[in-house]
């Protein structure tokens, strides 16, 4: 059953609460940069991790010092509150992590 897809502006009003994420061509966006390739597998695992426990599939690229995730429902073709919620506990898994 595929969700309601949310207006850009409904999209753009959700996003204010969430730090690292951004709103382009009709899917949520983030990159997030780090010291090294090792941190950023560990990071990218992460969002792996909590993306297949609620069935999400996102883009995710791994690079030396980053990852860049793309967030949006392919059924609906665009963001829906399932996506606002996982971008959600993304953010939240990525202030959690204690790198020393």
């Amino acid at each position: 059953m595929s969700e309601e897809l949310l207006s850009d502006e409904k999209v753009r009003e959700k996003l204010e609460n969430l730090t690292i994420w951004g709103f382009e061509n009709d899917k949520l966006v983030t990159r997030v940069e780090f010291e090294n390739y090792k941190e950023s597998v560990f990071f990218a695992n992460t969002v792996f991790a909590v993306a297949e426990a609620e069935f999400h599939h996102p883009k995710v690229v791994v690079e030396y010092g980053a990852v860049e995730v793309d967030l949006w429902s392919h059924d609906v073709g665009g963001v829906t509150e399932r996506d606002i919620k996982l971008a959600q506990r993304i953010e939240e898994k990525l202030s959690e992590i204690k790198w020393s």
